[in-house]
């Protein structure tokens, strides 16, 4: 474990190292930008859930943004500020930044105060050093490398998200990162960065490494390993490595059909009085486009607490999710998904007493702009 340390503390000085090099780079020949260099674009998102349980607290249990029961909810309203960096051109085309603004009620989910209905979500600054294919170095708060949904919907195939995704997975990171490109069959990413949870301030005096090996070794097959590793305690805590190990198989049978199958495995020590604890599990999804408007998602999930670190019960949940996707326009995106879960313990409701499944319908509509 000191090697361990030994190493990632190498790395840290090796990544900040490059940064302060890239900052003595002579920066007088940058060109006049105009408004075409810059992007805006976002989307507006709101949706209906029926929980059949009638739970009395209102809530879907175990759930992440869809967790109001009975209810409509204004999810998201999102704006995308950004000018993106070029691998070739004078220094002021490789520089590049980017800002992520939620409103709405997700936002007290994605980093927000918990009671704060606007969120930051992304906020960095980008520079590709002219390094072999164009070494692509970030600094800021960003989207995490792992896993395979996301926290904008429009980007998932259903609605609701994966236990995977809401439950053991980093929504962002704040930190530094380095892509390269190796060729159009290999790509890796690696970040120093905060802390697991995507807290904008450290807890401790050391960092945390996350990475991204993608592969592609043909058209139709591409594969996504994933990594995390780095102490998630307190200040002057000890033995408090937590580890993430997983990967993304994706499987292009045709233009309309695709499969997907995400899996990890989680462990941190000394996290709970004590105690080591761990988590794991695995997602299939079947994605199917009938045409331009028509589609068809369905996933099933199984997923593990085992010492009830994340949800307070010692569990073994599964879940199975179909979803019907409309696009009136293509700027205009309608959902129709029906999800059951069930669970090992009686962590949800019905009615007033516990249970141990609950059924829920929801709609969905998206805005893209």
């Amino acid at each position: 474990m000191n090697m361990m340390r030994y190493l990632r503390n190498v790395a840290s000085v090796v990544l900040l190292a490059g940064l302060l090099f890239l900052g003595f780079i002579n920066v007088s020949v940058a060109s006049v930008l105009t408004k075409e260099d810059f992007k805006l674009y976002g989307y507006v998102e709101a949706s209906y859930t029926q929980n059949f349980n009638n739970p009395n607290s209102q809530r879907n249990a175990n759930r992440i943004f869809d967790i109001d029961a009975n209810s409509f909810r204004p999810h998201m309203a999102q704006l995308v500020f950004e000018k993106e960096g070029k691998s070739g051109g004078t220094h002021a085309d490789r520089a590049g930044f980017r800002i992520k603004l939620n409103f709405g009620e997700d936002a007290k989910l994605t980093g927000g105060s918990g009671t704060d209905d606007f969120d930051y979500q992304e906020a960095y600054v980008q520079y590709i050093a002219p390094i072999g294919n164009g070494l692509d170095l970030r600094i800021g708060r960003m989207n995490t490398l792992i896993g395979y949904e996301v926290i904008e919907s429009p980007l998932n195939p259903n609605f609701s998200r994966s236990w995977l995704f809401g439950l053991g997975e980093p929504f962002t990171t704040t930190g530094i990162r380095a892509s390269y490109e190796f060729n159009d069959m290999v790509a890796l990413s690696v970040g120093l960065i905060n802390a697991w949870n995507g807290a904008r301030s450290d807890t401790n005096r050391s960092k945390s490494i996350e990475a991204l090996l993608g592969l592609t070794p043909m058209d139709w097959l591409s594969v996504s390993l994933f990594g995390f590793w780095g102490p998630e305690g307190a200040l002057g805590a000890k033995n408090t490595d937590l580890v993430q190990l997983g990967g993304i198989v994706t499987v292009q049978a045709s233009d309309q059909t695709s499969f997907v199958l995400e899996g990890y495995h989680a462990s941190q020590e000394n996290a709970q009085a004590g105690m080591d604890v761990q988590w794991h599990g695995v997602a299939a999804y079947v994605i199917h486009d009938f045409d331009d408007q028509w589609g068809a998602r369905f996933r099933m999930e199984w997923f593990k607490d085992s010492d009830g670190f994340l949800t307070g019960d010692d569990q073994k949940l599964w879940e199975g999710t179909a979803t019907a996707q409309y696009k009136l326009t293509p700027s205009l995106i309608t959902r129709l998904e029906f999800r059951y879960d069930k669970s090992s313990q009686n962590s949800f409701q019905y009615g007033g007493r516990a249970a141990n499944h609950q059924e829920t319908l929801a709609t969905e509509v998206i805005f893209l702009f």
